[in-house]
């Protein structure tokens, strides 16, 4: 057995070759990372995992890697660099008991015109967890926002990185999904000039959400509006789209 075999639910290749065939719309390229060094601690092992386009990555891990290992890591970071406008060679991944965090450090990273480096002095972090999930520190003036949200597509995060340095309040980390909700709904009605909802987004409705669209991540807005209705939920659209753009990076 492997190192992520150990870790990983049951459920893990199964989601991650869905996630990657579909939702990503990458290759699998596995076979394009392989390992080029291996240092064995008391508690801990250290991967040099070497792949396309002179790029690394140094692997941390308790027992060694795995094909299986190799294969998600390789797919993980291939997904990544695919990202338009990001260009770099070296990146970090640690196993979990719950699954990876990976951390790439990009050389140049341009969007829009915009250089997005001076932005992200931390890298460019992403998790997975059953599903792949970006978790990205920003340094916007005197703020540094927290872009985090389920890894939909490259440009739902290129808009989200966008918004919080425009908005840099608005992205403050909060321990409540629900009251960030609130916030960027009224930022977002505010920002249409249109009256702001006196109330966020009821809890009950914020993971209803998430639960349909764990369901389905191909799944629209209005598609989960109908499902909401018919479980007997009292909501709208606006709402829908709400809880859609904080936790999936686009509507």
């Amino acid at each position: 057995m492997n190192a992520v075999n150990r870790r990983m639910p049951p459920l893990f290749f199964g989601v991650l070759a869905v996630v990657f065939s579909t939702g990503f719309s990458v290759r699998i390229w596995a076979d394009e990372w392989s390992p080029v060094n291996e240092t064995r601690g008391e508690n801990e092992v250290v991967t040099v995992l070497s792949g396309p386009a002179s790029r690394t990555v140094n692997v941390i891990s308790t027992m060694p890697l795995g094909k299986d290992d190799i294969a998600a890591i390789g797919n993980s970071l291939n997904t990544v660099w695919a990202i338009p406008g990001l260009e770099g060679v070296e990146a970090s991944v640690r196993l979990d008991s719950d699954g990876f965090r990976l951390v790439v450090y990009p050389t140049s990273f341009r969007s829009e015109g915009r250089d997005l480096m001076p932005f992200l002095p931390s890298g460019l972090s992403f998790y997975f967890r059953m599903s792949f999930f970006y978790d990205i520190s920003i340094k916007a003036g005197d703020f540094i926002p927290k872009v985090t949200g389920a890894y939909i597509s490259p440009e739902g995060l290129l808009r989200h990185i966008s918004a919080a340095i425009l908005m840099p309040e608005m992205y403050l980390y909060d321990q409540s999904l629900v009251e960030r909700v609130e916030r960027l709904e009224n930022a977002l009605m505010a920002a249409l000039k249109k009256s702001a909802p006196t109330s966020g987004v009821p809890d009950e409705i914020v993971f209803a959400v998430a639960n349909i669209h764990n369901e389905n991540p191909g799944i629209s807005p209005e598609e989960t509006l109908k499902k909401l209705k018919e479980r007997k939920f009292k909501t709208n659209i606006k709402e829908v789209r709400a809880v859609y753009f904080v936790l999936f990076g686009g509507l």
